[in-house]
């Protein structure tokens, strides 16, 4: 029986803070319900005595911005200040469910922004391509021409996430848990657009979760969750570079926040600034043509804004807002005279207002409406032994409406506790717009889709039952369709289990169905056709003046990609070592139906010579399919000379189509523990890394193409560790991160790239708040790379000389960078 105004007598030893209150929650005879991001960290001294559950509560929690009070049958932890909405408990952001819980099947990462400060990163793109789960090619600045595959391109300095490898469109990037406009042609979210002075966390699910979020989420979901209920402000100023040149940055940020009794307001803006790396800056890249840029001069401003306010007992408006405009600097310059010089700008804003109603009896409604929109435009300057030859300006264009309602609550009779409830309803339109000056008319774009979805969570077992069979068992469900007019219709479900024999460790199962709809560039870029020499692309077997003809271009019959998923993970947790945290997971992907460009970047020097790439290869090409292919061009490319039909002696289509099968898979692990060394400091270890398998293959029975472990391609192994000491002042770390070598199979035998481990440190100095006029202020020296380790050398694309001699998606040219921070609270 609940005592919630009955006293109970306690002697709890010191430990985390969250494990004193659900001590005192269960010793209570109450359930306990909390926000986990702020009791992240956190701990309490011993407890001894008796007391009212709430006067314990609020004992162990003094100092904090957190209170207790107990109501229904719970004890209930929320911010100060914040409203509890007919009982309900704040509204938590949950990642990976919709269901207010923090029970979750599928592996779930968690980025701290505090975390990510302490570490010298300056951005949430930073922080992500450090992340071992995620691959750093694709959109993101650093990756160079020359990288293999359309995708892999650095076109206006965004930085895409991209987990397990799988292309920045297969990663469903979210804030606050609804979506973003995709950014540029490659349609994938740009999540650098977020300052982060406005970050409390990212959580990083990597597992497929259609079922819940529905296209994109492939690899996984990025959810970035803004800081709620910040009270004060802070001003950060961060000055940098690297010491073999090029790379100044300096970056200005703040953060203002106000909450009162029924909600509350935060706002941040970010202004970030860095020179360009030009190839000469590099003595491994100093053969190359002076000019060109390794890393692309960026200008930036961010802005987000979060709010929320109670407009009755029942009730509560909220509104989360993003603003981002980036200008860049990137050139290209080839060995025979001409270079290409762009400058994009690119701006993006979204806006998400919603409203949260109590309905009672534990039952909640929510509505929200997102619009978002990306602009991308470019300017590229071609220039002819250092003269202007000509001038392509133009742009790409996304948006995004997505409103969305769901009820959630909770229904009994179906077994020994209450089974959590989520149904509702949705509906998704994007457009994309490409218009180069050059043409006449636009290209592009629209997809709509209207969906439902539902999730179900049946607790079998809780701590509570003090069952022989175990501490908790904990069944879910999720289901959702989509239906797309004129394409396809899409059903997926999701499975998870929870099962704790113990308070030591638990099992964690998850299976489910995702998919991924085609992209609008993948559907409408224009065609386009090339001819090139057979010997470009590996076809030396030919007789000398033949030549090849390849398609490219979007194909407006695409349909959706499909894949199944499952994880396997185990969570430790002792009693008898508190402090220590790990996990070990497994997880399987079969991806089919993919949508690829079958013959692309580095693959090219091969395409003739490789048989894997023979279902996309014509080798007895036809008068009538080389005019089908030049009368469905746009544009004519001509590298082999004279054009002459009766010298083509293949054709390639690398138009999109759904013709391959992936198979990924690999492990995770992670451990974290932290251990006090006396009342008010400590000392936290911790380490990642992750294992990953992967290949691909055209639908039939053609040979399998490796992809990870291979150039341009993630790694088989990397891994991120870290060693802190901290105290209320001063915090000192060290972080080591390695990715193992590569197979460079674009050459037969194919070559080694080395193995990368870089060494970072960083010492904060922090007055705390209330100290007088200095509290408050920290400073903070970080040095990353400080070994100054260059990348390992791979062979330029082509032999040209204008391509790195580096895995530009895998290594950076930017090497040891050293960096001051400044910043003060109020």
């Amino acid at each position: 029986m609940a005592q919630a105004d009955r006293a109970v007598a306690l002697d709890l030893p010191a430990q985390s803070l969250t494990e004193t209150l659900r001590a005192i929650a269960r010793l209570s005879g109450l359930e306990f319900s909390a926000p986990a991001d702020p009791l992240q960290d956190k701990f309490a001294k011993p407890l001894k005595g008796r007391f009212l559950p709430v006067d314990a509560a609020k004992r162990v929690l003094h100092g904090t911005r957190l209170t207790a009070e107990v109501i229904d049958g719970a004890l209930i932890i929320r911010a100060i200040g914040s409203p509890a909405l007919a009982g309900n408990d704040d509204e938590i952001v949950v990642t990976g469910t919709h269901i207010k819980s923090q029970d979750s099947a599928s592996p779930t990462i968690r980025l701290q922004a505090s975390d990510i400060r302490s570490a010298g990163q300056v951005d949430l793109g930073e922080a992500i391509r450090a992340l071992p789960q995620n691959f750093s090619g694709g959109q993101n600045p650093g990756v160079s021409p020359g990288a293999n595959g359309i995708a892999n391109q650095n076109m206006d300095a965004s930085s895409m996430p991209n987990l397990r490898g799988l292309g920045g469109d297969a990663t469903l990037v979210l804030l606050n848990g609804h979506r973003l406009s995709y950014g540029s042609f490659v349609q994938a979210v740009d999540i650098s657009a977020v300052p982060l002075a406005g970050v409390e966390r990212i959580d990083v699910v990597a597992d497929g979760a259609s079922a819940i979020y529905g296209s994109d989420a492939v690899g996984g979901v990025i959810n970035v969750v803004l800081k709620r209920d910040y009270d004060g402000a802070n001003l950060t100023t961060t000055v940098g570079g690297a010491t073999d040149g090029g790379d100044f940055t300096k970056q200005f940020s703040g953060v203002a926040g106000k909450t009162w009794a029924s909600g509350g307001v935060t706002l941040a803006y970010s202004h970030q600034a860095n020179s360009a790396i030009y190839s000469d800056d590099r003595e491994y890249t100093a053969d190359m043509p002076n000019g060109g840029t390794l890393y692309p001069r960026v200008n930036q401003d961010s802005i987000v804004a979060s709010a929320h306010q109670a407009i009755s007992s029942t009730a509560e408006f909220s509104i989360d807002a993003a603003y981002s405009n980036r200008q860049s600097f990137m050139s290209q310059v080839t060995d025979y005279g001409v270079a290409y010089q762009n400058r994009p700008d690119v701006t993006s804003y979204s806006a998400t207002p919603s409203v949260r109603i109590d309905l009672g009896a534990g039952w909640d409604a929510h509505a929200s409406v997102t619009y978002g929109k990306s602009k991308l435009n470019y300017d590229q300057t071609t220039l002819l032994n250092d003269d202007v030859a000509s001038r392509s300006t133009g742009y790409y264009k996304n948006e995004v409406v997505n409103p969305e309602g769901y009820v959630a609550g909770a229904i009994t009779g179906f077994g020994p506790h209450a089974v959590d409830v989520v149904v509702g309803a949705g509906y998704r339109y994007n457009s994309y717009d490409y218009s180069p000056s050059s043409a006449q008319f636009r290209y592009g774009g629209t997809i709509d889709s209207y969906y439902g979805f539902s999730e179900f969570r049946m607790p079998v077992l809780l701590p509570v039952d003090a069952s022989p069979l175990g501490e908790r068992l904990i069944l879910s469900a999720a289901l959702r369709y989509e239906h797309y007019p004129h394409m396809a219709s899409v059903a997926v479900p999701k499975l998870g289990l929870i099962y704790g024999p113990s308070s030591d460790f638990s099992v964690k199962l998850s299976w489910g169905k995702s998919f991924k709809a085609p992209t609008l560039s993948q559907r409408y870029q224009y065609r386009s056709a090339y001819l090139d020499p057979t010997s470009y692309m590996g076809g030396e077997r030919f007789p000398a003046g033949s030549t090849v003809l390849t398609d490219y271009g979007g194909n407006s019959d695409l349909k959706p990609e499909h894949a199944n998923t499952w994880s396997a993970t185990i969570d430790i947790h002792p009693r008898l070592i508190d402090q220590l945290r790990a996990s070990i997971g497994y997880f399987h992907i079969g991806y089919r139906d993919r949508i690829i460009q079958p013959v692309s970047g580095a693959a090219m020097f091969t395409a003739l010579s490789d048989p894997a790439y023979d279902p996309a290869v014509n080798y007895s090409p036809t008068l009538a399919d080389i005019e089908d292919v030049l009368s469905n061009a746009l544009d004519f490319y001509n590298f082999a000379g004279e054009y002459d039909p009766a010298k083509i002696v293949a054709i390639i289509n690398s138009r999109y189509t759904n013709a391959a099968h992936q198979t990924i898979e690999g492990v995770d692990l992670a451990v974290d523990f932290r251990l006090p060394v006396n009342g008010t400091s400590a000392v936290t270890f911790a380490a990642s890394g992750a294992w990953l398998w992967s290949n691909q293959n055209f639908t039939g029975d053609s040979a399998n193409i490796a992809l990870a472990g291979t150039v341009f391609n993630p790694p088989r192994f990397r891994a991120r560790g870290s060693v802190t000491w901290s105290d209320r002042r001063l915090t000192v770390g060290a972080y080591v991160s390695h990715q193992s070598g590569l197979s460079d199979n674009r050459q037969n035998p194919a070559a080694w790239v080395a193995a990368l481990t870089t060494l970072d440190f960083s010492a904060g100095y922090k007055i705390p708040r209330g100290r007088g006029p200095l509290g408050g202020l920290g400073f903070q020296v970080n040095v990353q790379n400080a070994f100054d380790r260059h990348p390992p050398y791979a062979a330029p694309s082509g032999g040209y000389t204008y391509y790195v001699k580096y895995d530009s998606t895998n290594a950076s040219p930017v090497g040891r960078f050293v960096s001051l921070t400044i910043s003060k609270d109020w």
